[in-house]
């Protein structure tokens, strides 16, 4: 191939043409792939605002039992009933403020109902010596309480499959929250999210949660790495094959 425009020739290779070609096209299409996903992160953040103004639910109405998981998800929720303080979970492995501890999850039985929420109670600190449980309040009285509806977290440090860990007769130690597995250690049916106790809320330990952002900066400052990758490669291919005839002259 030989494209001849003055005192230019233009004759690049079929092999290099193809590869530049298949490579731009990746770049781009990343790049708009980054776009699409920023345009994602602003939708799902803009629907977490709007949840987070929203009035709190009433967890103790049946009624909310039936919502879709998806529709309350980040939404606010008040509830009433009582910690089931046999089953205390300890998911290993999170730091707050570069220290080693635990959250605490404890499963907690709505008021006048059969239904059983899993409850993120907070951070606490771990002993230097691994084999001593932390020392836990327990609640054993009705009470209400306030948080975040949440899927439980895909956070945990899991190396391989292992069951909860008993650390005394009412502690468990686990990498990661699986609702299966708590359902499988306390024989209850859990409802298919989490409470998130809010920092207002009694019964409690530290909580110092991060709400999210909607990210999209960053999405669209990949966007732009691609969309750059995509230029500069198209400029490296046509400056590798642009050359001038030499000894050409026009008339």
């Amino acid at each position: 191939m030989k494209l001849i425009i003055g005192n230019w020739c233009f004759s690049p290779k079929i092999l290099t043409s193809l590869i530049a070609l298949v490579l731009i096209c990746l770049f781009v299409y990343l790049g708009l792939w980054q776009l699409d996903r920023a345009e994602q992160k602003k939708i799902l953040y803009a629907e977490f605002q709007n949840r987070q103004s929203s009035e709190a639910m009433d967890l103790n109405l049946e009624k909310n039992h039936k919502l879709n998981k998806e529709a309350v998800i980040w939404r606010k929720t008040e509830a009433k009933g009582k910690f089931l303080d046999q089953y205390q979970i300890l998911l290993d492995n999170q730091v707050e403020d570069t220290h080693a501890g635990y959250f605490v999850y404890t499963p907690f039985k709505l008021d006048r109902s059969n239904n059983i929420v899993l409850v993120n109670r907070g951070w606490l600190l771990a002993d230097a010596d691994r084999t001593v449980a932390p020392d836990l309040v327990l609640t054993d009285s009705i009470v209400k309480i306030i948080g975040v509806l949440k899927e439980a977290p895909n956070t945990g440090l899991l190396l391989q499959e292992t069951p909860p860990e008993k650390m005394e007769e009412n502690i468990y130690r686990v990498q990661r929250i699986s609702l299966e597995e708590i359902e499988d250690l306390t024989k209850e049916k859990l409802l298919p999210y989490i409470i998130r106790l809010e920092p207002e809320s009694e019964h409690g330990y530290t909580r110092n949660w991060r709400l999210p952002g909607s990210g999209e900066n960053k999405n669209y400052g990949y966007a732009f790495q691609w969309f750059t990758f995509a230029v500069v490669l198209l400029i490296i291919y046509l400056v590798l094959n642009i050359k001038k005839i030499q000894g050409k002259t026009n008339e």
